[in-house]
């Protein structure tokens, strides 16, 4: 039952080899530059679903939470002490394709350099927990602590919401904290109904910059309904809600909050959304909200030279200084991000000044998103795949939680 170091030390964790006759959980201290997709990946855990929950739950961690460098997490991976016979007699209850997947599972983590030796000469046994048919039974596991979020979550009540707007799926969700009561948003996604905006072509198949932008709104949506924000998606589809596939039907059956046409000019349909949405501003303000605890959040894609790779980027009103301070902390926010996630390069996002005609008409303080080059192969990535959309919608709502911070 003693400990050794794996030669993988000098790579992205440092891992904490010990076994008992009983099974445990592998540790890892994660390093600068880890996160959770990179982390399981390397360890041959990605692409199950099962794995990553139970990452989440034997660290007591939430999807959007970053790994902090020096602290140890447990991974998905069973250690057992190999008995010397047969995989299936040191694992009870297991069958023989079971056993064949963990033989393997051993094997490839040793050609990776993340085991030293076989597992028949150490008697070092690692088991995924996918491997396992996600069963940890008589594996003692220790009392699940009580979270900052569970802390929050008992202060909101745990609200039960229902909201169809978000698709079947994902209409019935609960309250996670107060921490924007008594703000307002109201969301914009780009273009929509005659207008598509923005197209770009992958593997055959059309993206249309108002159907990527409109998810993302959603999902933007139910995040801050989930920290007790007003929110009142402007532009909407009847039978879209938020949805998981990679490639977006295009349509054009989009309509304004109201059930309001849109209208095939675009100059009309910029100031029809104007319209509604300083009208629900000035009813606010009638009922005693704050200008400032009201915003607009424009949601758009832009369409650039394929070769040309963005990242996110902000623009506001030249004198608005409200709305310059609220692009400069989502900036931040996504330059944060992209210091846990996307390590191999820095951040090109920026704050621009635009005189464009959403900016200098509203009179909620408003910022006018572009969150990628739909042209570009690599942007399209951020758009196509459902969890990069879902990311986009976390770090804006954590970058709004921070700017209102008390």
């Amino acid at each position: 039952m003693g400990k050794y170091f794996l030669a993988s030390i000098l790579l992205l964790t440092t891992i904490n080899i010990s076994f008992a006759s009983t099974p445990s959980w592998l540790t890892i201290k994660a390093k600068r530059g880890d996160h959770i997709s990179s982390l399981l990946s390397k360890y041959n855990l990605q692409g199950s679903g099962c794995n990553r929950s139970q990452f989440y739950q034997l660290n007591q961690l939430k999807s959007s939470s970053p790994l902090r460098m020096g602290r140890t997490y447990k991974l998905p991976i069973l250690r057992y002490r190999y008995n010397g016979r047969s995989i299936r007699s040191t694992i009870h209850n297991i069958n023989w394709k079971k056993a064949i997947k963990i033989k393997r599972f051993n094997k490839n983590l040793r050609k990776k350099g993340l085991k030293q030796t076989s597992f028949i000469n150490n008697k070092d046994l690692w088991a995924s927990y996918q491997d396992l048919g996600c069963s940890s039974k008589n594996i003692s596991t220790a009392k699940r602590k009580v979270t900052g979020a569970d802390k929050r979550r008992k202060r909101a009540g745990g609200k039960k919401m229902n909201f169809p707007i978000f698709g079947v799926k994902h209409a019935r969700f609960s309250a996670v904290s107060n921490r924007l009561r008594g703000k307002v948003f109201y969301l914009v996604g780009g273009h929509g109904g005659p207008d598509p905006g923005a197209i770009g072509q992958r593997a055959g198949h059309k993206l249309c910059e108002d159907e990527y932008g409109y998810d993302v709104t959603l999902r933007l949506a139910r995040r801050l309904l989930a920290n007790g924000a007003i929110v009142h998606v402007i532009l909407r589809d009847p039978n879209d809600g938020i949805r998981d596939q990679k490639y977006l039907k295009c349509d054009r059956d989009e309509v304004y909050l109201g059930n309001k046409r849109i209208s095939r000019s675009q100059r009309s349909r910029l100031k029809d959304r104007a319209f509604i949405i300083n009208n629900l501003f000035y009813s606010y303000k009638r009922k005693g909200y704050k200008s400032k605890d009201q915003m607009t959040l424009m949601v758009h894609i832009d369409s650039r030279n394929k070769k040309k790779q963005i990242d996110v980027f902000f623009y506001h009103a030249p004198k608005s200084r409200g709305s310059k301070k609220i692009a400069k902390r989502l900036y931040r926010t996504f330059k944060s991000k992209y210091r846990y996630f996307q390590t191999s390069r820095s951040y090109t996002g920026r704050v621009l000044s635009r005189d464009l005609f959403m900016l200098m008409n509203l009179r909620p303080l408003a910022v006018y998103f572009e969150l990628a080059n739909i042209r570009n192969p690599s942007d399209q990535r951020r758009l196509i795949l459902p969890q990069n959309r879902e990311s986009l919608a976390k770090w804006i709502t954590e970058g709004l939680m921070k700017h209102y911070r008390r």
